[in-house]
């Protein structure tokens, strides 16, 4: 087949002009500096052959010393191959500085390149005698001593190897500089504290006394022994100390002059108070015997513990001290032989003469003695008792008797144990029934008082009247006007019903009533139904009327009240009195009008006598239980009966308050105060020490009361009418529109 000629030409001249006729493909070309491998033959630019001769990448010969890559080839300097037979490149390892010069991780004498070489050794153990040839004889790369293995070794005459790997002066006294520090002798830090000759040692650079019982200058300033101040807390030999610029005896207890001052231990006024042995010591240049309980002779005087005097007044074991060269019981009701005489306690006389055997005893003549003899109590264990105990108790000082029968009104209350049977007046049996005293009766060997309307204590218990156990309940009431607990029940006149009064009626408001047909008025608050003691007449439930401070509807000796229990007419009174002894006088701040008869119980002798917890509530002041486990003083409340006071102050939403009587005494939690009126009754608040305890927080504040009558601090927020310095002292600060101001220093809405 026939080329076109056209087409031979394109391939002679490796044109792609193409054929007649046909597409052309143009050939790729490298453009050799674009970082891309434009002809698709895995050379991009420079690496490219057709770029060899483009004058960007025309190569050099390497520079092995420029720090350029001058070939192109990837290597630098002495990296590049081109380079491995340049002077420059040729690097050989310096044998004696410590360098690694040749970078192949060996040093010195360690390089295999210095072997042979000077100071480099034949790679045996560097011996301790070569620890100063300068030669590294183990090949490790260490010269002397700065090889480990000549630590303390010697480096030359008077030098030793120190830790630190450096020559150190070994020789403190040849006045040389042995390891070439420029410092000689004492002057060298590492001779501090060394010897620097004999008897001499460096101090602080200087030479020093060393040795300081050898009697001689050692180190030429012209002082010797404790007199050089080298010296000082030294020792100058067995036993002795160089101390204020002299021998000190400090062994005393090894019969040697220690300090050569021709006085030996004790004697010597150097020991002083230092010891001479195991329970011994020198005082006043004697021994002196310290142990005075071991059986030995400490300080050789042939006494030992309580025989020497030495021990007097010393303690020569529990119970028992050393006196009169001998033993002394002191412990007298312990039982035990103290002093090793065989005799115990009291019986070992006269030791425990004149001491206490224990309560109404005294120790005598080797015995026992009572010595109280009204206790009833058997005081020395003789099995008898006061009187009955004739040898100790007699006569009347001892409030005993001559031996007469114990019986009759005048025996039973003169305080004497008549008969001597260790019973004294209401004691004895025979005495049983017997007057021993007005008001007072002896029964179950007891004085037993029967006045129970005096106010007196007749038979010396230390309680009165009604508060006294032996009154309660022994007879009905006989008197039903008086006012009194005749039969100390609990129950005033009618309001008891065990009484010989005949029949109760028509009684007047504030009268004591157990119910309502008892009262003119035919309503009775009776004990067991409001709590107040012994029932009260009062008016009907809203039968009168209190406006603007004027009583309406109520007879005479009673106004119209309003407070938390209702509104009806009550017993009146005036400022503070006027009211039975269970009831106060309170004016009443909320409505005003004239002041009335509130409860206010005292003690439970106030209160009908049922036992259990029953009795005078000391929160709200009624005859009730006396704990019902309701909120306390300044607890939050929405109602009275939340209270166990049964008070809720509307204060900033409700706080429990509660009623004392003026003076008087409030529950544990509490503290009675001023309310700012002047009648018989006070407030009681709850006690604080810090605001933080005022649970209410602001603008309660822990304070002293506004109106007085106690320091003790309370949790307090000022009420309508009540004190104040600024608004936020009110307690009704807020919400609106109860808006508070502080006017003229009272609390106004």
């Amino acid at each position: 087949m026939k080329i076109p000629l056209s087409c031979a030409l394109a391939v002679v001249t490796f044109v792609a002009l193409g054929c007649v006729g046909e597409p052309v493909t143009p050939m790729k070309r490298e453009l050799c500096s674009n970082g891309v491998d434009d002809n698709d033959d895995g050379k991009a630019d420079c690496l490219d052959p057709t770029c060899f001769t483009t004058p960007g990448c025309m190569r050099l010969p390497e520079d092995c010393g420029n720090q350029v890559d001058d070939d192109r080839n990837g290597f630098t300097d002495c990296d590049d191959v081109a380079c491995q037979a340049s002077s420059a490149c040729l690097r050989l390892e310096v044998c004696d500085n410590g360098l690694d010069d040749n970078a192949d991780g060996k040093i010195d004498c360690a390089d295999p390149d210095c072997r042979a070489r000077p100071r480099c050794g034949d790679g045996g153990p560097e011996a301790s005698s070569l620890c100063g040839d300068e030669v590294d004889n183990d090949d490790d790369g260490a010269f002397d001593c700065a090889d480990p293995e000549c630590l303390g070794q010697a480096c030359g005459a008077g030098c030793a190897c120190t830790d630190g790997g450096v020559k150190g002066e070994a020789n403190c006294g040849d006045a040389q500089d042995n390891d070439g520090d420029t410092k000689v002798d004492c002057l060298d830090s590492e001779c501090e504290g060394q010897g620097c000759g004999t008897g001499c040692a460096c101090h602080g650079g200087l030479r020093g006394e060393g040795t300081c019982d050898d009697g001689f200058d050692n180190d030429a300033d012209t002082r010797a022994d404790c007199a050089d101040a080298d010296c000082a807390n030294q020792s100058c030999g067995v036993g002795c100390t160089c101390l204020q610029a002299r021998a000190t005896e400090t062994s005393c207890t090894d019969g040697l002059d220690n300090d050569h001052d021709n006085l030996l231990d004790c004697a010597d006024p150097d020991c002083g108070t230092r010891s001479c042995g195991a329970g011994c010591e020198c005082r006043a240049l004697a021994r002196f015997e310290t142990a005075c309980t071991d059986g030995s002779d400490n300080d050789a005087d042939a006494r030992s513990d309580c025989a020497d005097p030495d021990c007097v007044t010393a303690a020569c074991g529990a119970g028992c001290v050393c006196a009169n060269l001998a033993k002394r019981e002191t412990a007298c009701t312990d039982g035990l032989d103290n002093d090793g005489d065989g005799k115990t306690d009291c019986f070992d006389g006269p030791d425990c003469d004149g001491t206490t055997c224990g309560a109404g005893c005294t120790c005598s003549g080797g015995a026992k003695h009572e010595t109280s003899c009204v206790d009833r109590a058997d005081n020395d264990a003789d099995g008898l008792r006061d009187c009955a105990d004739v040898l100790d108790c007699v006569g009347p000082s001892n409030l005993c008797g001559n031996g007469t029968l114990e019986t009759g009104a005048a025996l039973c209350a003169d305080g004497l144990d008549n008969d001597n049977d260790g019973d004294r007046d209401c004691e004895d049996p025979g005495c049983d029934a017997q007057a021993c005293g007005t008001g007072c009766v002896c029964r179950n060997q007891r004085q037993a008082e029967t006045l129970c309307t005096g106010g007196g204590d007749e038979d010396h218990d230390g309680l009165a009247d009604c508060l006294d156990s032996d009154c309660v309940g022994t007879a009905p009431e006989t008197n039903c006007t008086d006012g009194l607990d005749d039969n100390c029940n609990g129950q005033i006149d009618c309001a008891d019903t065990n009484t010989t009064c005949g029949t109760c009626s028509a009684l007047l408001i504030g009268k004591p009533c157990n119910a309502g047909a008892q009262c003119a008025s035919g309503t009775c608050r009776t004990e067991l139904g409001s709590g107040w003691p012994s029932g009260a007449c009062v008016g009907a439930l809203n039968g009168c009327l209190l406006d603007a401070g004027v009583s309406t509807g109520c007879p005479a000796g009673s106004a119209c009240t309003v407070d938390g229990e209702g509104r009806f007419c009550r017993q009146q009174c005036s400022g503070a009195t006027g009211c039975r002894t269970s009831y106060g006088c309170q004016e009443n701040l909320d409505w005003e009008g004239p002041n009335t008869c509130v409860p206010l119980c005292n003690t439970d002798a106030d209160c009908n006598r049922l036992g259990g917890s029953y009795g005078c509530n000391p929160w709200s002041r009624h005859c009730e239980a006396k704990d019902k486990n309701l909120a306390k003083y300044g607890a939050p409340c929405s109602g009275n009966a939340a209270c166990e006071s049964g008070v809720c102050l509307p204060d900033r939403g409700g706080s429990c308050g509660g009623a004392c009587r003026r003076g008087g005494a409030c529950a544990p939690d509490g503290v009675c105060a001023n309310d700012g009126t002047n009648d018989g009754v006070a407030r009681c608040f709850d006690v604080c020490t810090t605001a933080a305890e005022c649970t209410r927080g602001s603008p309660y504040q822990c304070q002293p009361p506004p109106w007085g009558g106690t320091t003790t601090n309370v949790c307090y927020c000022s009420r309508t009418g009540e004190r104040c310095n600024v608004a936020a002292d009110c307690c009704n600060a807020s919400p609106l529109p109860f808006v508070p101001t502080c006017t003229f220093n009272i609390c106004t809405f």
